[in-house]
């Protein structure tokens, strides 16, 4: 799917990296494989899926009594076999590994995440593309979109972080017509509710909320759509954040506790009223 050139032989690709989607899925206290619980809403139902790990008594307290065929069709459905290749699949773990080292740094003004965005352009550009392809998300690019992200990542992901070509990723026409916007929820908790979600009305940019992470990814440098759409009513705040391009270093705005909670609420009365129609 990648490259296009090697049988897809490997299985357990994460669409979202690990690092990422067991800080949204794993149970409290647990950072292991294997302890993921988590539901998907969809229109007319709730599918919840789960990790080998997760004891039957913390299944049952929280979901109810399982049923041997709920078992048997347990999937998580950000995890999926048989669409990269093995040599792929160590590609993106290689910017991926490089982007999880700055998880640990935080800040309560804008911050340096501690990489060359060019490489933080490559890590998110990934997790688009991924979670578009895969099409459990609720949002599917374009096919040419999808191809664009296709052929950048396969042609500037590295084999080993050494081998990244900063100035070939600077001179490419590709490349430079793309830029993202990063938010950070930095005062989340345990106990706080946590979302893997495209924005269904955002196109440019694109808006994915991954756990404590807000990405407005723009494939054509265009933010539109923040002067017209709801944001979860952080618009300005987002309008006025750092823009990332492929010169200089990742830069992340983070979001205070007060406005986090005010934007985890916003994002629980949206998913009512998209899919349930209960908000008042």
């Amino acid at each position: 799917m990648l490259c296009k050139t090697k049988y897809a032989d490997k299985t357990g690709s994460h669409m979202v990296p690990h690092f990422l989607l067991k800080r949204i899925e794993n149970i409290k206290g647990k950072k292991g494989r294997g302890y993921e619980l988590g539901f998907t809403i969809q229109e007319s139902e709730i599918k919840f899926h789960f990790g080998q790990s997760v004891l039957p008594e913390k299944l049952e307290e929280v979901i109810g009594e399982i049923t041997d065929k709920e078992r048997e069709e347990n999937r998580n459905p950000h995890i999926v076999d048989h669409i990269f290749c093995s040599d792929c699949e160590k590609r993106l773990a290689v910017v991926e590994s490089a982007y999880a080292k700055t998880i640990t740094k935080t800040g309560t003004e804008d911050y340096e995440s501690g990489i060359i965005s060019s490489l933080g352009m490559l890590f998110w550009a990934s997790i688009v593309w991924r979670m578009s392809i895969n099409g459990k998300s609720g949002v599917i690019l374009k096919s040419d979109q999808n191809e664009k992200l296709r052929q950048i990542l396969d042609c500037f992901l590295p084999d080993k972080i050494e081998n990244l070509d900063e100035n070939g990723i600077k001179e490419n026409g590709l490349m430079n017509s793309m830029s993202y916007k990063l938010m950070r929820l930095t005062e989340l908790n345990d106990e706080d509710a946590k979302f893997l979600l495209f924005h269904p009305d955002f196109y440019n940019p694109l808006c994915i909320l991954i756990g404590e992470f807000l990405l407005c990814f723009s494939l054509e440098n265009r933010y539109d759509d923040l002067n017209t759409k709801d944001l979860f009513g952080i618009n300005k705040m987002v309008n006025d954040s750092s823009t990332n391009t492929v010169l200089g270093n990742e830069v992340i705005k983070p979001i205070d506790r007060t406005t986090s909670k005010m934007f985890e609420s916003n994002v629980v009365t949206r998913i009512k009223k998209e899919y349930h129609g209960k908000a008042k």
